[in-house]
């Protein structure tokens, strides 16, 4: 059947109670959490007072193929001592369900245990060295699988920089912050050209690629869990770092850049040796991150565009552009 493209669920009671049914579970409550962007979440409590996650996925954003290997690489992080939350099966002992709603549709879902805590916010600099040892046990884990040694899927990052600069040329910018984002946009790419083949030959593998914030519970400053596996791609390592890094930089001040850098690449090298190639490209990663996010967060979907985080981005790129870190 062919999905439709981009639709989000939003069944009804009886939709729901129907996959359920493929669980054989007693649902008492099922509530939607708020502010998810792709896919429908929701939390249920069950008859015998635990909780569970029921996540659908938006129809057409991701084959069946993609969501297992994403189910995969959580059950190989989990059995590697990472605190990702366990997937349930259903009744016909899968991991992934497959549904039909009243309009015929098919929907994709999976059940998983619920994580409690509180999100990872950007004062919590006393989480980083743990924050930093998860990701790096995750890329030494996923360096490991044997499917990872064909190259990166890099392609689709700079695809996704490509759409959102774009986007923005129908936006109401201003002259100067569009050509101070145009100028930004014209350079990373010059760079990636320059250096393409050199970027497909970094130590790459599957990686979480939104490993920050919303997906990090924690509790008692200890990380209780890592959610939302949903963007898994093979990529370079240290573009999933520079990913992460650009969270805590965006979101603090400049007096605490050396401290976090510090902080995370002390603990990050216990677990896993960063290459002196690898150091080379995480400021082009983090320039790439810093201007896809504030395209998209702060003039794409932001309704009216949100000049003081577009500022903000356009002077973090100015440090981004200087910064050099060796072995």
């Amino acid at each position: 059947m062919q999905l439709e493209k981009n639709i989000k669920f939003d069944g009804s009671k009886e939709e729901l109670t129907k996959v359920f049914d493929l669980y054989k579970l007693s649902v008492l409550d099922a509530q939607c959490f708020k502010g998810g962007i792709i896919n429908t979440s929701f939390c249920l409590k069950i008859g015998d007072g635990s909780k569970l996650v029921l996540r659908v996925y938006q129809n057409g954003d991701k084959s069946n193929d993609a969501i297992e290997n994403e189910l995969n690489f959580m059950d190989e992080m989990r059995i590697s001592g990472v605190p990702v939350p366990s997937i349930i099966a259903n009744i016909f002992d899968k991991k992934l369900t497959v549904f039909k709603d009243s309009a015929d549709r098919e929907w994709r879902a999976i059940v998983m245990v619920f994580a409690e805590g509180r999100h990872l916010e950007p004062t919590d600099f006393e989480i980083i060295p743990e924050f930093a040892t998860y990701q790096a046990k995750m890329h030494l884990v996923s360096s490991g699988l044997s499917k990872n040694s064909e190259s990166s899927n890099f392609k689709a990052m700079v695809d996704w920089m490509d759409k959102e600069f774009n986007e923005t040329k129908s936006k109401e910018l201003t002259k100067e912050i569009f050509g101070k984002i145009e100028g930004i946009y014209s350079d990373l790419k010059r760079n990636i050209e320059l250096n393409f083949d050199d970027i497909l030959s970094l130590p790459c593998g599957d990686v979480h690629l939104d490993y920050d914030s919303d997906n990090i519970l924690v509790d008692d400053d200890k990380i209780k869990a890592i959610l939302d596996f949903d963007d898994v791609s093979n990529q370079p390592f240290i573009l999933d770092t520079a990913n992460s890094i650009w969270w805590w930089l965006f979101k603090n001040k400049k007096e605490d850049y050396e401290k976090i850098l510090n902080s995370y690449f002390e603990s990050y090298r216990k677990i896993r040796d960063i290459t002196e190639k690898e150091y080379k490209f995480l400021n082009l990663f983090l320039r790439m991150r810093n201007l896809t996010l504030i395209c998209l967060l702060y003039v794409n979907i932001s309704g009216e565009v949100n000049y003081a985080e577009v500022k903000k981005g356009l002077i973090l790129d100015i440090f981004l552009s200087a910064l050099c870190l060796h072995r």
